[in-house]
């Protein structure tokens, strides 16, 4: 690469945007440029995200969207449209109210690459947003930013502490996790709370850097093309490699998070990640059908960041033999999500797959538990439940908690929790409805669907409890003719 002091900005827009397909869906795209652009700023290239928007009044939102932004201190849109102002309207809105600190907007004039716009919110300690527009010739802007709160969970979990240290423990030592347990114990939200944890204090962790999420769902039409990646048809019509999530997640510095990822058989479609997840490198591909054509190699580093090398020779239309390498850092991680109940219907991880990810139990919380979470959701409503009716509400769905936890399949608490939304809401239309009606009517709605996969013995053996008076009374039965609907 030239060092940067040799680069002028016409030769960074040119090296950086002009040879870039803006059609590609690929996420490494603007690699170089995030490259070229860190070595100016003289920051990590991992701390900047370049991001395409294709209308200019859908940048302030797609930004807040993107998870690739998260933690960035440089933000640099790519913006191939004429509309500049409105653009650069959008995205000083974008910087009063987010937590990135600078922003550079790069338009077209005819085929050429200029910088529109630099700007860096009032007070944040940083020096690259100076650098850049300094660089380009470009006055720099000072946005004020609206005060915000820290973000914090709606709704915190309530967790064994045991388990909230093996998962963390597992993370620092385990270079792949799966959190496993049954629907509605939260494992979603509990991998979102540790990477909030680990961005707040790295070090703590044994981490050198922060590192942003890529969470997608997997499914059962996967194959290892979306995973690892394979071969797929270009622009120009030629059958390319085409990096999966897992090359993805590593050319952008982001933890892969496999969330309910037992709904893709895993045993089929992992490939090459069995070997690679044993700490040894493996070949995932090659640039393309050719057998003279570069090798795409995934393997471990020694440094905190993951970086790809080579990466250009991916849409090269020359042939060459040097292979691609996707080099995982040392705080890289995959992460999985996995329902131990719908695995009974969807997939399971094969031993020599099971043995490659540290598993943390995330089990239906104790009856304690759910009366603190129940407590703590009750209170932090937006809609206030008054008492006594807020007294009444907790007992009764402590009662179905511990029914359902005697009676039925192991399940998490989420979705009984989102009973007394229902409830408030439904209080809050009309205050002299009958609070059992409407606890009927949101357990209906909220777990219905799952109660109606039981057969008549064991919703008998369910009611005897439920139907008592001080629960649901002849509420139950109500619900239960209405359950047939679900079946």
């Amino acid at each position: 690469m030239t060092e940067a002091a040799d680069w002028t900005p016409e030769r960074l827009l040119r090296d950086g945007l002009s040879e870039v397909d803006l059609s590609s869906p690929s996420g490494t795209k603007f690699s170089r440029l995030e490259y070229y652009l860190a070595g100016v700023a003289e920051i990590r290239a991992t701390r900047i995200a370049a991001i395409q928007i294709s209308r200019a009044a859908e940048l302030a939102g797609q930004l807040r969207r993107s998870t690739r932004v998260d933690n960035a201190e440089l933000v640099a849109v790519v913006v191939p449209l004429a509309d500049t102002d409105r653009a650069v309207a959008e995205l000083r809105k974008y910087l009063r109210s987010s937590e990135t600190p600078a922003a550079l907007l790069l338009g077209q004039d005819g085929s050429d690459w200029n910088v529109k716009w630099v700007g860096v919110q009032k007070g944040a300690e940083t020096i690259s947003a100076e650098k850049l527009a300094a660089f380009f010739g470009t006055q720099l802007e000072s946005v004020v930013v609206k005060d915000r709160k820290i973000r914090t969970p709606a709704h915190p979990l309530v967790i064994d502490s045991r388990i909230q240290r093996m998962l963390r423990l597992t993370v620092r030592s385990s270079k792949s996790v799966m959190l496993v347990g049954p629907p509605g114990t939260g494992k979603t939200q509990l991998v979102g709370e540790l990477i909030d944890d680990i961005g707040r204090n790295p070090e703590s962790f044994g981490m050198g850097l922060i590192h942003d999420p890529l969470i997608v769902t997997p499914d059962e039409s996967w194959t290892t093309r979306e995973l690892v990646g394979g071969e797929t048809v270009d622009d120009k019509k030629r059958l390319r490699f085409s990096p999966g999530h897992v090359l993805e997640a590593i050319a952008q510095d982001q933890w892969l998070v496999l969330d309910e990822a037992n709904r893709a058989d895993l045993d089929r479609i992992f490939g090459g990640l069995l070997t690679w997840l044993s700490g040894k490198e493996v070949m995932v591909g090659r640039v393309s059908a050719d057998p003279r054509s570069s090798p795409i190699i995934l393997t471990w580093g020694s440094d905190p960041e993951s970086v790809v090398v080579g990466e250009e020779r991916l849409r090269s239309d020359s042939l060459s033999n040097e292979p691609i390498y996707y080099v995982a850092g040392t705080d890289w991680r995959l992460i999985g999500t996995y329902n131990a109940v719908d695995a009974q219907r969807v997939f399971r991880f094969g031993q020599a797959l099971g043995r490659r990810f540290g598993h943390v139990p995330v089990s239906a919380p104790r009856a304690d538990q759910f009366s603190t979470a129940l407590s703590n959701r009750i209170s932090a409503a937006d809609t206030p439940i008054p008492e006594p009716q807020a007294g009444q509400l907790r007992a009764i769905l402590e009662r179905i908690y511990t029914a359902q936890g005697v009676v039925l399949d192991p399940m998490g608490p989420a979705a009984l929790l989102d009973v007394s939304d229902y409830v408030a809401a439904g209080l809050l239309a009309n205050t002299d409805t009958d609070l059992r009606q409407l606890v009927a009517e949101g357990y209906l709605a909220s777990m219905g669907s799952w109660l109606s996969g039981y057969d008549g013995n064991t919703l008998t053996r369910l009611g005897e409890e439920l139907g008592a008076e001080e629960v649901l009374g002849g509420q139950w039965n109500w619900l239960l003719d209405h359950l047939k609907a679900l079946r």
